[in-house]
């Protein structure tokens, strides 16, 4: 008995202060010039994401020179109020991480790339979310960022699979091209037995669902703006197209969304209630799943809800009738769409009292941003 109580002490000793005020769970210890702060892991929720951050920190993965591959890391990008970013070893170590790298260098460092695993419920809403960088959908690799605001506008782009639950208030001092240290804490019988080899990581990656939908915004894709309505110099529609074909991958549930310039009915004297209608039935989406639109001329935003989503909309039971009566329905659809434009509106000047230029298309994008991710939120499941 003596000597098992030795061993106990033993062991207690070898865990940090940090790893004794912490329960069960998986967690990432970030070490940097300003003090150290702990990010929960969600290894249960993502645990293909979550294997390929513990492998490159523990060194399982992608060993470099017999070092872990996250070894030598600085923050190389660092965005006030918006997230810092690191995660690739290669342009930490680069006289000019900002700079262009050749294909050899790009490779170096961002190998065993991943599909998203984007789980419902995971929302980059508030500082300290961990995410992992891309470049498109299933391009993860090593590059993660760590939020320093609420950023809606990045869910179902980025796969979250972590989030900062000591030290956050340190995440602002944080400058740009500081080096940090990851270490990973494995708190409980569960985490110490999460397996981030080599041999568990391709088991996940093997069973991963690819992305198999449209690559561009088109007439049938998930969204479109063929007049080019939204700013042009980053892929807005593209990201829009990405955005609402990962929430079917991962819901089942299927949000179209348009932006077109002017209103052109089918046939004449449609009504545009009547022609959305039926561009929804046209798109297949009319019967239990929604449609968006906004017409430009006409300076108004359109939204048909399939039937059995109607109650989550109204916030109450009832039929399509019965919510159209006394206008009820129409009232809904204008308070959704005000709060919508309010919250891009508040965005916007913000983004102005910061010093920014915020066009009509940049205007129009945070709206379309407000109006997407609503609905995403109000047709998430919930567990």
């Amino acid at each position: 008995m003596r000597r098992l109580a030795f061993l106990l002490l033993a062991f207690t000793a070898t865990l940090s202060a940090t790893e004794e005020n912490l329960p069960p769970g998986l967690y990432a210890e970030f070490t940097t010039p300003h003090g150290a702060f702990v990010a929960e892991l969600y290894y249960e929720k993502t645990p293909l994401t979550v294997a390929s951050f513990v492998g490159r920190a523990e060194g399982t993965l992608a060993p470099r020179d017999g070092q872990p591959f996250f070894t030598g890391l600085k923050w190389y990008r660092v965005v006030p109020d918006f997230v810092l970013q690191s995660g690739d070893p290669v342009r930490s170590a680069a006289a000019d991480p900002q700079g262009s790298m050749t294909d050899e260098q790009g490779a170096a460092g961002h190998p065993l790339p991943f599909p998203d695993e984007i789980a419902p419920g995971l929302h980059h809403d508030g500082a300290g979310v961990l995410s992992m960088a891309n470049s498109g959908p299933d391009t993860n690799s090593s590059e993660f960022f760590i939020t320093l605001r609420d950023t809606g506008r990045l869910n179902y782009l980025h796969s979250v699979f972590g989030r900062v639950v000591r030290g956050a208030e340190l995440l602002p001092r944080i400058a740009q091209n500081e080096s940090f240290a990851i270490k990973i804490l494995r708190v409980g019988e569960s985490a110490r037995a999460f397996d981030a080899s080599e041999a568990a990581f391709a088991a996940r990656l093997a069973a991963a669902k690819p992305y198999a939908f449209a690559p561009e915004p088109g007439i049938a894709a998930h969204f479109d703006d063929a007049d080019r309505l939204l700013p042009q110099d980053v892929p807005r529609a593209k990201n829009f197209n990405f955005k609402l074909a990962n929430f079917e991958r991962f819901t089942g549930r299927r949000i179209y969304a348009r932006v077109f310039r002017e209103f052109q009915p089918f046939r004449p004297g449609q009504s545009i209630g009547a022609a959305h209608r039926e561009l929804a039935e046209q798109l297949g989406v009319a019967v239990d799943d929604v449609l968006v639109s906004y017409y430009a001329d006409l300076d108004q935003w359109m939204l048909w809800i399939g039937e059995p989503l109607l109650p989550a909309f109204m916030g109450r039971a009832g039929s399509r009738e019965e919510f159209l009566a006394n206008d009820g329905l129409m009232r809904r659809k204008q308070e959704f769409f005000t709060a919508a434009q309010a919250r891009a509106t508040a965005f916007a000047a913000e983004a102005v009292a910061a010093g920014r230029t915020v066009s009509d298309a940049q205007r129009l994008k945070l709206t379309v941003d407000e109006v997407v991710d609503a609905l995403i939120l109000l047709y998430e499941p919930k567990h």
